[in-house]
């Protein structure tokens, strides 16, 4: 789930509610509508970096790679798209529309790899890497690449891999893991976030860790769902709020919550049902959507009781 600077628009696309569409908020209104993107692709991803615009990726099962950037004020209309289809590279539209947005992107690809890649958006097109690393030390049947954000040092990314704990500090320009970075061992779906240019943060199933960049070792770690004895719960997405708290939704608790930079719960909004996306609003509200259902879930940001917390 991904919102424009003022919180006005509220984009989101669930594969397995949507497919190949984009669902949109109009916050003021307080109604949702589905805009389809016609390209044929199984379901669509959308990256964000606090622009007015946005990136779409469309998921072909490996047959093509495909996005697009597109405004929050007309989601209906596409500014610029990349592709990279049966080795040929090329993008149209306005190469400047891709600026200050993500531009690295993992993907499945067929031919001729027959693997997860690397692609890099430049003003030429849609560029694809080898993962040297992603070897048979990985069941890949069970482990798919799943999240990369840029550093600020332009020679590395850092990539996560589905049920794996170690996250990969993987060199531009040869396709190797410079170096690979322990979260634990909650072996969760990693999804990374740079924050002001010296830590990431990152999902380890039920918990939040924070990185230094600098050591590239956790500096705090946060676990923030409960489970009942002998199973575990995941906790669901997470995004920035405008007071630099982290908003992360909890799925089985029915709840979302705020953390500060020291990972401490400051804030929290019931919501009933299971939470799997959310974002605050610069009022408190907090818009997310159910995780079965995709229907929208409303409430609003109350401090939070750790007595409460105790039982969720």
């Amino acid at each position: 789930m991904i919102a424009n600077r003022e919180r006005t628009t509220v984009l989101s696309s669930l594969g397995w509610v949507e497919g190949d569409a984009i669902w949109c908020l109009d916050v003021a209104s307080g109604t949702p509508r589905t805009i389809p993107q016609n390209t044929g692709a199984r379901y669509t991803s959308l990256h964000s970096s606090g622009a007015e615009r946005f990136v779409a990726v469309h998921h072909f099962d490996g047959a093509r790679f495909l996005a697009s950037v597109g405004l929050f004020s007309a989601p209906e209309v596409t500014v610029s798209s990349a592709s990279y289809d049966s080795g040929r590279s090329s993008l149209a539209g306005h190469a400047a529309a891709w600026n200050g947005l993500p531009q690295l992107f993992v993907q499945y690809l067929k031919q001729p790899w027959d693997d997860y890649v690397l692609v890099s958006v430049t003003p030429a097109g849609a560029f694809v890497q080898r993962l040297e690393w992603y070897d048979s030390s990985y069941d890949k049947g069970y482990q798919s690449v799943i999240d990369v954000i840029a550093l600020p040092d332009p020679r590395y990314a850092l990539i996560s891999v589905q049920r794996s704990s170690v996250l990969v500090v993987h060199d531009l320009e040869t396709g190797k893991a410079h170096q690979k970075v322990s979260l634990g061992s909650k072996q969760g779906n990693p999804k990374l976030a740079l924050r002001h240019n010296r830590e990431v943060w990152a999902t380890d199933y039920d918990t939040v860790v924070v990185i230094d960049i600098q050591s590239w070792r956790v500096s705090k770690t946060k676990r923030l769902q409960g489970a009942l004895t002998g199973t575990g719960q995941f906790i669901g997405d997470y995004s920035f709020s405008a007071d630099g708290t982290c908003c992360v939704a909890r799925p089985y608790s029915g709840d979302v919550v705020a953390v500060d930079e020291r990972l401490k719960i400051r804030k929290s909004a019931k919501l009933g049902r299971q939470p799997q996306e959310a974002v605050e609003l610069a009022n408190g509200e907090v818009i997310a959507r159910d995780w079965k259902t995709g229907d929208l879930l409303r409430g609003r940001m109350e401090p939070y009781s750790w007595i409460k917390g105790l039982w969720s």
